[in-house]
C-alpha cells in the first residue's frame, strides 16, 4: 500500500491527552462492551493472548488479556490509542475487517509490516442496529499459537455484543426474535416501531430476510414475513409470549418461529403500514444545502451520503475526500444541518485561496491595532465566529505548516489567541475538512503534518468522481429542470448523442462542469432538444465517442502501468484496486512490491 512502513506506522498514535478525549465521545459504547472486555481478558490473562477493540477508524480504544503478551506487544504499538487502519500498517486483522466488513484472520507473515509477522490476530466487525459498523473486536497472540477455532470464538463474541446493542438501545421498540425449526447458532434479532415499521436487525436478520441496511426504516415487518400481524399486537407478558411457526416471504417454503423478546413500544399501536404520509421537515431557509437537496442514485454516493449522515449524528471530526466538483462543500453544509449545531454557525473557509500572510488573522482573528491595515476595533477570527457551530476548512492540504501546529494546538485544548493578544479564548466548534488531493501522501512528502491528519481523521468519506457515477442521466435531467426555470422555456430534452456524451465524456470538473456545460448547451439549442453539437467546445474537442477509442499495443510495462493507473485514479484505495482488477488485495501489495524491487531505489 502506497505509504505503509514501520517508520510511519509508529507515529500513528494519539497523545494521552488525545485519547482521554476520544475516548470519552465513545463513552456510552465502551460501557455497554466493557463487561464483555474483561470477562474476555480473564479467560485469556494466562494464554500469551489479549482481546483489542479498535473503532471504525482503526484506534485500540482498549487492549486487555495476559499482562506478558501485552509488554511484549507495546513494542509494536498494539495499545490504546495506536492506528491499526490498513492505510497505517497494511494487512492485519482489525484494518482489513475495516475495509472488508467481515470476520477474518491474519496470521505471521501475512501482516504487512514484519514487526508484525510474530503475531496472529482473529477479528471480528461489530455492527450497531442500523447495520453500520461501529467496532472490530479482535484476538491476537504469538503466530504459532493461532487455531481456526479462534476466529469463530471472536465472530460469536461480536454478534453477542451486537445483540446487547440492539436489544438495549433506548428507542421505543418491539424486538423479535426469529429461529427456524432446525436448531441455529444465532437468532436472527429484528428491532420494529410503533407502526410496525424495522428500525434494526443484527446480521442474522439481514441475512436471512435479505434485507439491506438502508431499507431500516424504509420497510413494514409485513412486507417480508407473511402470518406476522398477530405478534405485532401488544403483548401483555412478553416473557410468556408464544412461539409461532411464520412463513418468510423471502425465503421460499422455509418456516421460522418467533417470540418477543422486549417491547417498550408506546400504547398506540399500528399492526399495519401505516397509511399517513411522513411529517415533512420544515423548510430550509438557512441558505446551506441539506441532505434532503442532494440528489444521488449511485451505490457509491448514496453510500458515502450514509456514512455523513452517521457522522452528523456525532461530534467527530469529518473528512471529505473528493476530486474538484465532486460535492464535498454542500455535503459539509448538510451534516451540519442535520447535526445538533444545526443552529448555530456553518463557517468555511477556504485554505488554499487566502494568502499565506493574511490566513493566521483569518483563522485566529486579531486585536486592535495587531498590524497596519487593522481595523481599531481588532476582528475575530474564523474559528470563534464558528463557536458553538461547525467549521469548515476546504481545500485543507494547502494550509502552511506554521497553521497546521496552531490548528493542531486549537483541536488539543480548543481556546485560540489572536494575531496581536495574550488572552485565550475559549471555543467549542466541530471541524469538518475536505481535499481532493492524497492527504496522507502529503504527510509522506512532510507537507502535512502526522499528528494532525491524526488528530484530523475522525471519519473519512470519500465522494465518487462523476464518472464512476452510474446515475449521471438522472443528475443531468434534474440540473436541466433548475436550467429550465432559469430560462423559462419548456421542458428539455436530451438527444440521442448528448447522452452518450454525459455517458462517456470523462467529466475532470465533475458535477459543477456537467452543470456548467448544460446551462451552455440548454441557452445554445432551440426547439427543446439539446444536441451533441450545443456543448461547450472545449468538450467537443477533447471528446471522443467510445467507438472511436482503440486499444493501446501491450508494452512490456503493461501490468505495472495498469496497477499504477488504477492505484492513481482509487486515490491509493488498495481495496478499490483490487476489485478493478479482480485480484486480492495481497496479490496488489506482493506485486507492488516486486515492481519497487525491480526498478530500484527512485531519487
Amino acid at each position: 500500500m502506497n505509504g505503509v512502513n514501520a517508520l510511519t506506522a509508529k507515529d500513528a498514535i494519539l497523545e494521552e491527552a488525545q485519547f482521554r478525549q476520544y475516548r470519552e465521545q465513545k463513552e456510552e459504547f465502551m460501557r455497554t462492551v466493557d463487561p464483555t472486555m474483561e470477562h474476555l481478558a480473564y479467560w485469556l490473562k494466562s494464554s500469551y493472548s489479549i482481546v483489542v477493540l479498535c473503532d471504525p477508524s482503526g484506534y485500540i480504544l482498549e487492549s486487555k488479556g495476559d499482562p506478558a503478551f501485552l509488554k511484549d506487544t507495546e513494542k509494536i504499538q498494539v495499545h490504546r490509542g495506536a492506528c491499526w487502519s490498513e492505510q497505517v500498517r497494511g494487512t492485519n486483522s482489525a484494518g482489513t475487517v475495516i475495509v472488508e466488513q467481515k470476520p477474518l484472520a491474519v496470521v505471521g507473515t501475512d501482516h504487512y509490516l514484519p514487526s508484525n509477522h510474530m503475531l496472529y490476530c482473529a477479528a471480528s466487525p461489530i455492527f450497531d442496529p442500523y447495520g453500520e459498523l461501529v467496532a472490530v473486536l479482535d484476538f491476537s497472540g504469538h503466530s504459532a499459537m493461532y487455531h481456526p477455532s479462534l476466529l469463530g470464538m471472536v465472530d460469536v463474541m461480536a454478534r453477542k455484543i451486537e445483540d446487547w446493542l440492539l436489544i438495549h438501545r433506548p428507542d421505543r421498540q418491539m424486538v423479535i426474535s426469529l429461529y427456524p425449526e432446525q436448531s441455529a447458532k444465532h437468532h436472527a434479532l429484528l428491532a420494529v416501531d410503533q407502526d410496525g415499521v424495522v428500525t434494526g436487525g443484527n446480521r442474522e436478520a439481514q441475512q436471512l430476510l435479505h434485507l439491506d441496511k438502508k431499507r431500516f426504516g424504509q420497510v413494514h415487518l409485513t412486507e417480508l414475513i407473511a402470518d406476522i400481524e398477530p405478534l405485532l399486537g401488544r403483548q401483555k407478558d412478553t416473557a410468556a409470549a408464544r412461539t409461532m411457526p411464520l412463513h418468510a416471504k423471502a425465503s421460499g417454503q422455509r418456516h421460522w418461529h418467533a417470540k418477543v423478546l422486549i417491547d417498550t413500544r408506546p400504547p398506540q399501536l399500528a399492526a399495519s403500514p401505516p397509511s399517513r404520509p411522513k411529517p415533512t421537515r420544515p423548510p430550509n431557509r438557512t441558505g446551506l444545502t441539506s441532505f434532503d437537496e442532494l440528489y444521488g442514485q449511485d451505490e457509491q454516493f448514496l453510500a458515502a451520503i450514509r456514512l455523513a449522515k452517521r457522522a452528523a449524528k456525532t461530534d467527530y471530526t469529518v473528512m471529505l475526500f473528493g476530486e474538484s466538483g465532486t460535492g464535498k462543500d454542500v455535503v459539509s453544509q448538510a451534516i451540519h444541518l442535520e447535526s445538533n449545531r444545526a443552529d448555530k454557525p456553518f463557517v468555511a473557509i477556504n485554505c488554499g485561496a487566502i494568502p499565506k500572510s493574511l490566513l493566521e488573522s483569518e483563522l485566529f482573528g486579531y486585536e486592535p491595532g495587531a498590524f497596519t491595515g487593522a481595523k481599531q476595533s481588532g476582528q475575530p477570527g474564523k474559528i470563534e465566529q464558528a463557536h458553538q457551530g461547525t467549521l469548515f476548512l476546504d481545500e485543507i492540504a494547502e494550509m502552511p505548516l506554521e497553521m497546521q501546529v496552531a490548528l493542531l494546538r486549537v483541536l488539543q485544548d480548543f481556546t485560540v489567541h489572536r494575531v496581536g493578544g495574550t488572552k485565550p479564548i475559549r471555543v467549542d466548534v466541530r471541524i469538518i475538512t475536505a481535499t481532493h488531493t492524497d492527504l496522507w501522501q502529503k504527510v509522506q512528502e512532510g507537507s502535512f503534518r502526522a499528528d494532525l491528519f491524526y488528530r484530523l481523521q475522525g471519519v473519512q468519506i470519500t465522494l465518487p468522481p462523476l464518472r464512476e457515477r452510474a446515475d449521471r442521466l438522472q443528475l443531468a435531467a434534474l440540473l436541466l429542470q433548475g436550467i429550465e426555470a432559469q430560462l423559462g422555456t419548456g421542458p428539455l430534452m436530451l438527444s440521442a448523442s448528448a447522452k452518450k456524451l454525459i455517458e462517456s465524456y470523462s467529466w475532470p470538473g465533475n458535477v459543477r462542469q456537467l452543470a456548467a456545460a448544460l446551462r451552455e448547451a440548454a441557452f445554445l439549442s432551440e426547439g427543446g432538444t439539446i444536441e451533441q453539437a450545443s456543448f461547450p467546445a472545449y468538450i467537443l474537442s477533447s471528446y471522443s465517442p467510445p467507438e472511436a477509442i482503440e486499444l493501446a499495443a501491450p508494452t512490456a510495462n503493461t501490468e505495472k502501468n495498469e496497477i499504477v493507473e488504477v492505484l492513481r485514479q482509487t486515490g491509493g484505495n488498495v481495496s478499490q484496486t483490487a476489485r478493478i482488477l479482480g485480484i486480492g488485495r495481497n496479490t496488489v501489495y506482493r506485486k507492488l512490491k516486486k515492481l519497487l524491487d525491480q526498478d530500484g531505489p527512485h531519487p
